[in-house]
């Protein structure tokens, strides 16, 4: 792997996402997310993308990392910007008063979302991209802090609303949404590439207000005498080691 400063670099000296560069980065896409960051081959993101050139993603590219790094940049940077205006929406429609878990949810959800509703292109495979980006957790801490600004955003409004639940719960909780709700969009993202033209956009629609409605609901549910208990636990090991004994 290479260090996340040559990540950084590499961003800065790419070319203009178009062309050849932009062939592969969508093979690229669909390859890393069927194979999986570390299962796919150059080899068959070139193939995918119909290049003969066996040096064609090193010319482009020069790393794995940087073809990952240029489906980030073809998906998640307009992705951020969608969620960076809906949550300034979404403030500017509550007049000062902290989010609700539904607004959050939403902010969290619609803007990939917004990908697969879009029925102007053929269907993406970044949902499912994303899940194999979330499991290689090597690969991923490369890049937090330079994507997914718009998610540190949500978390951040996530933890305004709920002052009074231990921060550990707040985060756990962001994270285990997350994932349902991109497992959620991956499952259609699946369906709609399987049912091409007969694809039903309504019914689509339903499972992503469902996938809202149930990210708010898991955000909202109570700590049970357990999860107290086990706090309780943990807090009272911290305070000992903390103290040597």
């Amino acid at each position: 792997m290479t260090a996340k400063t040559d990540v950084r670099n590499s961003k800065s000296k790419s070319r203009a996402l178009k062309g050849t560069r932009l062939e592969l980065t969508l093979a690229a896409e669909q390859v890393f997310a069927v194979k999986g960051l570390q299962g796919a081959t150059l080899r068959e993101i070139r193939e995918q993308a119909g290049q003969r050139n066996e040096s064609v993603i090193h010319y482009h590219f020069g790393s794995r990392e940087a073809i990952v790094e240029s489906v980030l940049q073809l998906r998640s940077a307009p992705v951020d910007v969608r969620r960076t205006e809906m949550l300034d929406q979404a403030r500017a429609a509550s007049n000062g008063m902290p989010l609700s878990t539904e607004q959050i949810s939403r902010c969290c959800l619609m803007p990939l979302a917004e990908l697969l509703l879009d029925g102007s292109s053929p269907p993406g495979h970044y949902m499912r991209f994303l899940i194999q980006l979330r499991v290689d957790r090597a690969v991923w801490r490369q890049f937090r802090g330079l994507y997914g600004l718009g998610l540190e955003a949500c978390l951040a409004a996530l933890r305004n609303c709920k002052p009074y639940m231990p921060v550990q719960i707040v985060d756990q909780r962001f994270i285990s949404v997350m994932d349902m709700q991109v497992n959620g969009l991956a499952a259609l993202e699946q369906i709609q590439h399987a049912q091409g033209s007969a694809f039903r956009y309504d019914d689509a629609r339903v499972r992503i207000e469902d996938l809202i409605a149930t990210g708010a609901a898991m955000f909202d549910a109570p700590l049970s005498p357990a999860v107290l208990a086990a706090l309780d636990k943990s807090t009272e090991q911290a305070r000992k080691d903390e103290g040597g004994g």
